[in-house]
């Protein structure tokens, strides 16, 4: 009892008097006055953290200070934590980066900025070697690196990010951050105006290299450019998981928002507005395995793939807008693909919209020319316009499978407003277009080319000729009583054409076809309707927000 009384008497000596209890090696650079926070006396600092996992905060006035460095602090010994208060810059003017953290290291950064680093191999700001580095509320502002990391370079260790601004940072590769077997995890960060520079300069913000592992959330990537990856770059052998990130007017060569050869998933995402002058406006697919879900693709633009370019990869989305992507070469020229660009590779999309998409050539909505297969599921493909062949889809591959897909309104310049089937047929390829409970809006001719296999259940307003199964409803004469494009609920924001009391689609389908659940992810009722969306089936109606900040 004694002892409890004894307790609670300092603890009340401490609360009264406001003591702070500190650490030996804590230590404050500065005395008040602006001109006694030096870099002399941030080196003094920073040997005496280091000799016993210090803080380091600065007393420099209530004004923003500048304190510049002229070489690198070297973190080797001990931890360190260093808090600017929001009142400190570090700005090392060009003339060397600001730290280098070793192995072992536990390094935190807190509400300081980071300035003009510079650095003629890696990490333009920090390089960390075996390291934990933690950021929190971190600004990195003009940093410049002659080889990978325009403000980091994180070398087998962990980075971890939070409330952080990497703005007008440059590297030959990696304008803001190279992650070279690291696991980073960054939330609440912005990369604005980040380049990679080189001539193979790939991840105008952030380089996922081999080995790394990254987790990005509630994060905005806007105004970054490479050659390859305007906004990411994740290598082959990396791994990446985006959350609730946002990626716009971001620009590449490939993948003007992401390219991605490594495994990667996107959820509840956006990618807008980015630019690619080759393939993959918004991302571009090559040699990797991505999985899009509950994310939308608007207003990206590239030669080929204005919102998607898959090569040689798989490529499985669910839940996703493909909205008024643009494939377009500045200049003229025969460009395929507007909304999705397939040549190599699977790719399985179910519970998507894809619509006011444009190729300036063929496939407004999806161009495939792959012999590997396309399958589409609870799909729908609007107002999608080709110059060439296929306004909606344009096939040039091995097998394509629609099932329970909505074409409405679709528009091609030479033939096929819905689908046009271009492919050779040889015995190693036969090259066909497969439908089944799908249902196509508009009196002109929809269906034009090559093979396609009715797998019955199918209804045409126009002629698509191969709709011949019995089952099928070619040329149907009559109003189909479908709504117009609008959201009609759903666990994600898509618009869907959703049948009318009446109408013919109305439990029309295959039920050995039928999916369990509609483009909405409601449930089919008794015998599916034809087309994404079945009628009388109850959705939720929770509209998740893409953009993030």
């Amino acid at each position: 009892m004694k002892q409890q009384i004894t307790c609670l008497t300092i603890l009340l000596l401490i609360l009264i008097t406001g003591a702070r209890l500190t650490r030996a090696a804590d230590a404050v650079v500065g005395n008040g006055d602006p001109a006694s926070c030096t870099e002399a006396a941030f080196d003094t600092a920073l040997t005496t953290a280091s000799s016993g996992g210090g803080i380091i905060t600065f007393n420099c006035g209530p004004a923003v200070t500048t304190i510049t460095l002229s070489s690198t602090k070297f973190l080797t010994l001990g931890n360190v934590t260093v808090n600017g208060n929001g009142r400190i810059i570090l700005d090392a003017n060009n003339n060397d980066r600001h730290f280098f953290a070793g192995p072992g290291i536990t390094f935190r950064l807190q509400n300081i900025t980071l300035r003009q680093g510079n650095s003629l191999v890696n990490g333009g700001a920090v390089e960390a070697s075996g390291a934990e580095v933690i950021l929190e509320n971190v600004q990195f502002l003009d940093n410049t690196s002659s080889v990978a990391g325009g403000a980091i370079y994180c070398y087998d260790g962990s980075l971890t990010i939070a409330n952080s601004l990497f703005q007008n940072n440059t590297a030959d590769t990696a304008g803001a951050i190279f992650n070279d077997g690291c696991d980073v995890t960054i939330t609440g960060a912005t990369f604005a105006s980040n380049q990679a520079t080189g001539g193979l300069g790939r991840g105008g913000a952030v380089e996922n290299s081999t080995l790394g592992s990254l987790t990005v959330q509630h994060s905005r990537f806007s105004g970054n450019s490479a050659l390859d990856g305007g906004g990411l770059y994740v290598a082959a052998g990396a791994t990446a998981v985006l959350h609730s990130t946002t990626f716009s007017q971001n620009s590449g060569g490939y993948g003007g928002g992401i390219e991605n050869s490594g495994a990667i998933t996107i959820t509840h995402s956006l990618l807008t507005a980015n630019d690619a002058s080759g393939s993959g406006g918004g991302l571009w697919n090559i040699g990797g395995t991505a999985v899009v879900q509950q994310t939308s693709f608007i207003d990206n633009f590239a030669y080929e793939g204005g919102g998607i370019s898959t090569y040689g990869a798989s490529l499985t989305m669910h839940d996703v807008n493909l909205l008024n992507n643009v494939a377009n070469l500045v200049g003229g020229g025969a460009t395929d693909g507007g909304g999705l660009y397939h040549a190599g590779g699977t790719v399985f999309i179910t519970n998507a919209t894809i619509s006011g998409n444009v190729a300036m050539n063929n496939g407004g909505g999806i161009f495939q020319a792959s012999d590997d297969n396309l399958t589409l599921t609870n799909v729908t493909l609007t107002n999608n316009t080709a110059a060439g062949l296929g306004g909606a889809f344009y096939h040039y591959g091995r097998y394509a499978i629609l099932s329970n897909v909505t074409l409405g309104d679709n528009i091609a310049g030479i033939a096929g407003n819905a689908i046009y089937e271009d492919s050779p047929q040889t015995p190693q390829n036969p090259g066909v277009v497969q439908t089944v409970n799908s249902v196509i809006i508009g009196s002109a001719v929809n269906c034009d080319g090559g093979l396609f296999l009715s797998l019955g259940h199918n209804i045409s307003q126009g002629s698509c000729a191969s709709f011949s199964d019995a089952t099928d409803q070619d040329n149907y004469v009559g109003d189909l009583l479908l709504g117009s494009p609008a959201f009609n609920g759903g666990a994600f924001s898509m618009q869907t054409i959703l049948p009318l009391p009446g109408s013919p689609l109305i439990d029309a389908g295959d039920a050995g076809f039928c999916q369990a659940t509609d483009q909405r992810s409601a449930a089919r009722v008794g015998i599916c309707d034809v087309g994404a969306v079945e009628y009388g089936a109850v959705a939720f109606r929770l509209y998740l927000p893409v953009v993030v900040r």
